[in-house]
């Protein structure tokens, strides 16, 4: 599977993301939340907690969200929209803690 994020797989679109996050089934995990709903694509919307303060670290936790989804997403169904919620930065090695985050939350499903 190709490592790349294309713009079509990044979810704008206002109406999908209201119907998202009102139909949607959420999973919560220690630094990220994920929000699903079927789809006929896969598409993925990425996002940061207002509570992260500075724009520079929400920023930079949106670079992280997309980092681990583009290396990773084997883990994600083709049939779904998601939506990614980075609510708290991880002190130490952020990447990898919000991958291992993301790998236990889609493990349940």
């Amino acid at each position: 599977m190709k490592r790349s994020l294309k713009k079509s797989e990044i979810l704008s679109n206002k109406k999908d993301i209201s119907r998202l996050f009102e139909n949607g089934e959420w999973n919560n995990g220690r630094y990220v939340n994920i929000v699903s709903l079927p789809a006929e694509t896969r598409q993925v919307l990425f996002a940061t907690a207002r509570n992260i303060k500075g724009a520079v670290r929400r920023n930079r936790g949106k670079r992280y969200l997309k980092e681990c989804y583009r290396n990773n997403k084997e883990w994600f169904s083709s049939l779904y929209i998601y939506g990614l919620i980075l609510k708290r930065m991880p002190r130490h090695h952020p990447v990898d803690a919000i991958r291992v985050d993301l790998q236990d939350l889609l493990k349940d499903d």
